[in-house]
């Protein structure tokens, strides 16, 4: 009886023993995944009782540029250059923290919680406020500049990665905010554009258009037979029967004068266009809706969700000195809606960097490297405390697809609808993407260009986004283009 009573006592101890690493475990991993954001939070009392006894660390670019820094008095004061002080405004951040740039995310070396015990009591017997330490960026203040240029009067959004390294060259939106007038927007004395003060690098969430046939490309390689030899037919509209949401035969829904007729809708190419005889590869080149929507037809609902969320859709996008929003693939339950799910319409959603992550991690041979921001630490005597550390995300991509998927991007720029972004003397790959968000016709749809230079001396994956802007092809790739280019001209 003794014997058994002690035999439950021990089973109960291993059993709480199990569920308190368990819980540790997952404590870590919480950490690790949401601390960076935690620690940013305006609401962080620890964070903002630090700040009146630091004066924070200087943000630099990785140039040497200064972006931030604080006179003696601690007051924050940003860049002279009005250009670099907005290009940069999302990168950078506030001193209130009402944005996720890097005076919140990076705020634990700015504001010396990283320093050494040592160091911060010298400072008690001094009579000298403590320095936090300096931070220097991995974005390029020239670049972003650029950048922010081109996008002009239009909301959008640019952003480069070294896909081998996870360094962020350039993150830049419009609109953006002056980080100097951040007291005067949030009194309402200065007026501020609509959606300013969001990241859309990393937190805009928008319909992807043909750049989600990447995704789609992925799910015919892994469930349709010999899919990268397989030729396809695209002989004109898929017809969809509206009220069932049922493919049905052009010729039910087309009438003789073709009239598409009452309760009937179309799923058409581009102006119409037929393609015929076509492969896989031939079909990203083209960007064939007809071929496209077929194979997500064919391959079902189920199997296409799951290959987006097994490339990171719908996925957690919190990482150590960044936090992005993530995208999602809400699940079709008609033809109609798995078609246009395939073309990435529907009720696809993405975000920027999340495409310029999926494209890198093409580029890397499958594996998407961590976004980082934080290129090194130093203290006030400029000793280096840290150096970036870059680190994988997730691999991607399985056995030949990355590579297939390269190849096929390379024949989208060199002679499909990404020409316009093909730049002398560089490899570009890439795919170009046509969002509509108007059924009604009433704004344009939102450009897309996303790509990659296929050279281990340039290892640089672009991604830009212009709302409203048009198609992809005629806007943002050569927009694209134009960035790369500065990038040469900078010595990238």
């Amino acid at each position: 009886m003794t014997r058994n009573k002690n035999g439950g006592i021990k089973a109960m101890l291993v059993l709480f023993i199990a569920m308190f690493v368990l819980l540790a475990a997952y404590l870590v991993y919480i950490i690790d995944v949401y601390g960076a954001y935690w620690f940013a939070s305006p609401y962080n009392t620890r964070v903002t009782k630090q700040k009146n006894a630091v004066i924070a660390g200087s943000i630099s670019d990785r140039r040497g540029v200064t972006l931030a820094e604080s006179d003696s008095d601690g007051a924050r004061h940003y860049s002279a250059d009005d250009e670099i002080r907005l290009s940069c405004a999302h990168a950078v951040g506030d001193s209130s923290n009402q944005t996720l740039g890097a005076q919140a995310l990076l705020s634990k070396y700015l504001l010396g919680f990283e320093q050494k015990t040592g160091d911060r009591l010298s400072y008690l017997f001094s009579d000298e406020k403590r320095h936090g330490d300096n931070v220097s960026l991995t974005i390029d203040a020239q670049l972003n500049r650029y950048a922010y240029g081109l996008l002009e009067s239009h909301a959008g959004a640019v952003i480069v990665m070294n896909y081998k390294t996870g360094e962020v060259l350039c993150m830049t939106g419009a609109p953006a905010f002056d980080p100097e007038k951040m007291d005067a927007y949030l009194s309402g004395d200065e007026p501020l554009a609509d959606g300013a003060m969001v990241n859309r690098a990393t937190m805009g969430r928008y319909t992807p258009g043909s750049t989600f046939k990447l995704i789609t490309a992925v799910a015919a390689l892994r469930y349709l037979p010999d899919a990268e030899n397989r030729v396809f037919v695209c002989d004109g509209p898929l017809a969809i029967d509206a009220a069932s949401g049922k493919q049905v035969s052009l010729a039910e829904a087309v009438d003789s004068d073709g009239n598409v007729k009452e309760g009937y809708a179309l799923l058409k190419d581009f102006e119409d266009e037929v393609h015929g005889e076509i492969t896989l590869s031939e079909a990203m080149k083209y960007s064939c809706n007809h071929t496209f929507a077929c194979i997500a037809l064919e391959i079902g609902a189920d199997r296409l969700t799951k290959t987006a969320e097994s490339l990171g859709i719908g996925g957690e996008y919190a990482f150590s000195e960044l936090v992005a929003y993530c995208g999602s693939m809400e699940k079709p339950t008609t033809d109609f809606e798995l078609a246009w799910s395939g073309v990435g319409q529907h009720k696809d959603i993405i975000t920027p960097i999340q495409l310029c992550m999926l494209t890198a991690g093409i580029a890397n041979g499958g594996v998407a490297m961590e976004p980082k921001i934080c290129l090194s630490v130093s203290d006030k005597a400029g000793n280096i405390q840290k150096r970036l550390t870059s680190e994988e995300y997730k691999e991607l991509f399985r056995g030949n697809e990355a590579e297939f998927l390269a190849e096929a991007m390379r024949g989208v720029v060199t002679g499909g609808t990404g020409k316009n972004a093909a730049v002398d003397g560089l490899s570009v790959c890439g795919k170009t993407g046509t969002a509509e968000v108007s059924s009604s016709g009433k704004f344009k749809p939102h450009a897309w260009f996303t790509g990659f230079v296929a050279d281990a001396a340039h290892p640089y994956a672009i991604t830009v986004i212009i709302e409203n802007g048009g198609g992809g092809g005629k806007i943002a790739a050569p927009m694209a283009a134009t960035v790369l280019e500065k990038m040469m001209e900078l010595g990238y």
